[in-house]
């Protein structure tokens, strides 16, 4: 299985914010495959409240 360099952040219920790779401009296999760089939590709380999720839509993992 292919393993991101970014970090994974999600938010306090468990959902998917996005990769830090993303972020950066470059590509991230997907939310289901290891992300090196580990995980931390968003400090909004749920997806639907989130700045960054309302403006930039996540992808769907590849499978």
């Amino acid at each position: 299985m292919k393993s991101c360099l970014g970090q994974l952040v999600v938010h306090r219920d468990g959902t998917v914010a996005y990769c830090t790779e993303e972020t950066a401009g470059r590509p991230c296999p997907g939310e289901d495959h290891p992300h090196r760089g580990g995980f931390f939590a968003h400090r909004i709380v749920a997806r639907h409240s989130c700045p960054r999720c309302t403006q930039v839509p996540v992808p769907a993992p590849q499978h």
